[in-house]
């Protein structure tokens, strides 16, 4: 190792210092005494000839130099673990398939790539990890995911790759109480009602588009209630809290009490909903490798 750089540990207390503000904080989370930490940080700072962090005040800050510094090893100690993860993988060749699925992803097309042949063959076992996009890329950067499957818009990373698996068209859940009143549903009808959404947050490009098309038959949509996921929106119509548009693949999906699904006509100007899997270059002979080779083959 170059003699001028820092060893992981003492990278490790930098990004501690940084977020708790307080040297014996930082050196407590790596198992060090305060006055360990400080020397590490001083010695630090003499190697790359830089003051990264600002001791003056009650508490210690970063400098902008210290920042810019922080902000490069996060991202090089996610690489490192990620790469130790992918070294293990190769020559464990673990067959367990870590995925992260967002809420709006869930009801997607995983089942038919669990059930096709193929993944069945290969004897993987998928390892799902449901939540937030922010926490699944966390993830799939360090290596603890081989894919994320997630709806439009997509992160913007160097490295990323990412392919669309699956488009829907759209059906109307209503109340069952006006599925009794008609057998299908308008967006003209539906623009003049109580509805119910996903929230933006959740699939942004999906949510305006829902809105374009309902505002283009001249009618201002009031959204009632957003919900955070597929099934609170369901269960929110299953309330007689508004009708929701949601796309056909979920609504085949979701059974719920007190909500029914209905045909959608003249519904044209509606985007298709879709769902994207992103992966990372994994190396070649992995299980993770193999997996990514199948959902892009299998998938489209």
């Amino acid at each position: 190792m170059d003699p001028a750089l820092p060893d992981m540990d003492t990278l490790r207390i930098a990004i501690a210092l940084a977020d708790t503000g307080d040297l014996a904080a930082a050196g407590a989370r790596l198992g060090v005494g305060k006055r360990t930490a400080a020397a590490r940080i001083a010695q630090l700072e003499r190697r790359i000839g830089v003051v990264l962090f600002d001791h003056a005040g009650k508490s210690v800050r970063l400098t902008a130099a210290g920042d810019a510094f922080v902000a490069e090893v996060r991202l090089s100690l996610a690489a490192a673990e990620r790469a130790a993860r992918l070294a293990r993988a190769v020559a464990e060749r673990a067959e367990t398939i870590g995925i992260g699925v967002t809420d709006e992803a869930m009801l997607g097309p995983l089942r038919e790539l669990f059930e096709d042949p193929a993944w069945v063959e290969a004897s993987f076992a998928p390892a799902l990890h449901h939540g937030p996009l922010a926490d699944q890329m966390a993830a799939l950067a360090e290596g603890r995911l081989a894919m994320v499957f997630t709806a439009p818009p997509l992160p913007a990373h160097p490295r990323i790759q990412h392919r669309e698996v699956a488009t829907s068209k759209w059906s109307a859940l209503v109340p069952d109480a006006e599925a009794r009143l008609r057998k299908t549903a308008s967006l003209s009808n539906l623009a003049r009602k109580p509805l119910v959404m996903l929230a933006r947050e959740k699939a942004a490009l999906a949510h305006d588009g829902v809105l374009a098309a309902l505002q283009a038959t001249g009618t201002v949509p009031f959204v009632a209630q957003q919900a955070e996921s597929w099934a609170g929106v369901a269960a929110m119509v299953s309330l007689g809290l508004g009708s929701a548009l949601v796309p056909s693949v979920v609504a085949k999906r979701l059974a719920v009490t007190g909500a029914t699904v209905l045909p959608l006509v003249e519904a044209e100007g509606l985007p298709p909903w879709t769902i994207s899997c992103l992966w990372l270059p994994q190396p070649a002979g992995t299980a993770a490798a193999e997996a990514v080779a199948l959902v892009k083959s299998r998938l489209r």
